[in-house]
């Protein structure tokens, strides 16, 4: 798969001075938690995922650019439903695995989110070779105390499947939000997932179960980072899990609000206020975000574009690293580049433009992005 697939050869060409690179769930880890980008979630209860994946549904149309689908099984189910849920994931994964690979080639990633390792060792003993469907599990409302036997959980669920699944730990509880608290659950969680960095393909936030506990819920027109008891908790994780050393990608938050409306793009407020926020969540260090609507997809993956200006820069610096570490002029002359404190920066630059592109001078991200929008809309007419 690719993103942008909404855009043919002659239109990568117009837009793109490098395309974005293929990838698909055996890419290797950091490229691939770089390329999950939107993360749409759907209900485990959802009777017809798998029909939707074979049939190309999710190829396609609002879904169009979509790498990533989470199959949830914990708060998007009621707990009265949950038996039913977890029977409906099971049938649905095999339905899946007795599909043709050509009816499923091209498909999102599919993750499962889980409610604890517990449930994770009943559906590997119900889905068996089945899991293999999946690329991953992810863990909610994670605490320390939870990561040996989810890991050890994993390890079983990654036997039956016959391939390794990936780790994605998602932080969002009260130890990890509350001042108090937050400095030593971050590092309680921290040490023991450097453990397993090689096993984890993101680490995920849940910024809506953060504002819950303290009774907070922000309007459409307002970003997280205007929240200010959520933003500072934010900037704590990515303080922990962004040095560049480690190589953890941390995903953004979910921005909760979408509009109904189909002939508007970047004219109603959700769609202006996702497209701020996703600008700010790059610019902290996330990488990716979790989605709720099909909308938001386009808007999340054209956020992560790499401008022409932006990759000259990081390849003039990793040009001259090896053999230079002073002050070099921008090729725009405009900024100038540091070799050696840039270059940590550099290099993510320069993974980040293999997954998702370079613009071709004079074109910013907006342009792809209302461009595909375009498409969406001439094809509903």
């Amino acid at each position: 798969m690719r993103h942008f697939n909404a855009l043919d050869d002659s239109e990568l060409q117009t837009f793109f001075k490098y395309p974005p690179a293929e990838f698909n769930r055996d890419t290797d880890r950091e490229k691939l938690g770089l390329a999950l980008g939107a993360a749409l979630y759907t209900p485990g209860s959802r009777p017809d995922f798998a029909a939707k994946i074979i049939a190309g549904s999710y190829r396609r149309d609002t879904f169009s650019g979509l790498a990533t689908l989470m199959i949830c099984l914990e708060d998007a189910v009621a707990d009265t439903e949950l038996e039913s849920a977890e029977a409906n994931v099971v049938s649905q994964l095999k339905e899946l695995e007795q599909a043709s690979q050509s009816h499923i080639e091209g498909s999102p990633l599919l993750f499962l989110r889980i409610r604890n390792s517990g449930q994770l060792d009943k559906l590997t003993k119900l889905a068996g070779s089945s899991l293999g469907m999946l690329t991953g599990i992810v863990l909610p409302k994670v605490q320390a105390a939870d990561l040996e036997p989810f890991f050890s959980a994993l390890d079983r669920a990654s036997e039956s499947a016959g391939r390794k699944l990936y780790a994605l730990p998602l932080l969002e509880t009260e130890e990890v939000l509350f001042a108090e608290t937050r400095e030593q659950a971050l590092m309680d969680i921290y040490s023991k997932l450097r453990h397993e960095k090689d096993r984890i393909l993101t680490i995920r936030v849940g910024a809506t179960d953060f504002s819950s506990l303290y009774g907070l819920r922000r309007p459409v027109e307002r970003t997280i980072y205007d929240v200010h008891l959520i933003r500072d908790c934010l900037i704590s994780i990515l303080n922990k899990f962004t040095k560049a050393e480690d190589g953890f990608i941390v995903s953004g938050p979910v921005y909760e609000y979408f509009t109904a409306e189909t002939d508007a793009w970047l004219s109603s407020k959700p769609e202006k206020v996702l497209w701020e926020e996703v600008q700010l969540d790059v610019l902290n260090g996330f990488k990716g975000k979790t989605c709720i609507h099909p909308s938001q997809i386009a808007i999340v993956n054209a956020g992560h574009i790499i401008s022409h200006e932006t990759y000259e820069d990081a390849m003039l610096i990793l040009a001259k690293s090896d053999t230079f570490n002073g002050i070099l002029q921008s090729p725009q002359r405009n900024k100038m580049n540091e070799v050696k404190p840039h270059l940590s920066w550099a290099k993510k630059v320069a993974a980040q433009a293999e997954i998702y592109g370079v613009l071709n001078e004079y074109y910013k991200p907006i342009d792809v992005l209302n461009h595909i929008r375009a498409k969406q809309l001439a094809n509903q007419v």
